[in-house]
């Protein structure tokens, strides 16, 4: 009996495998093309999945999901941070009338 609930846990890790992996790369295409909000909350949902659901699974599954998430969200955390400081710069150099 336990073995058949271990195996279908270790199904459902599985299943998730590429959820995660098409998240990761949806996060670094929002991050780049839709919006850096998109693209972080993606990231960061990518991550929490992978940190907590993803335990038993091989290293290097779970080091290419996690590597995806922290692409994506770092990509879109320097978006959101050149957007601000460009905002700020140019409201210093060209202040309004």
């Amino acid at each position: 009996m336990e073995a058949s609930s271990s195996q279908h846990s270790q199904t459902s890790r599985n299943a998730l495998i590429p959820v995660v992996l098409l998240m990761g790369v949806g996060s670094v295409v929002c991050s780049f093309a839709i919006s850096n909000y998109w693209g972080m909350t993606l990231a960061i949902i990518a991550l929490l999945i992978s940190q907590f659901a993803l335990r038993n699974v091989s290293r290097t599954v779970w080091f290419w999901c996690v590597t995806l998430a922290s692409t994506g969200f770092a990509i879109g955390l320097l978006a959101l941070l050149m957007r601000v400081f460009v905002d700020v710069l140019g409201a210093s150099v060209f202040p309004g009338p």
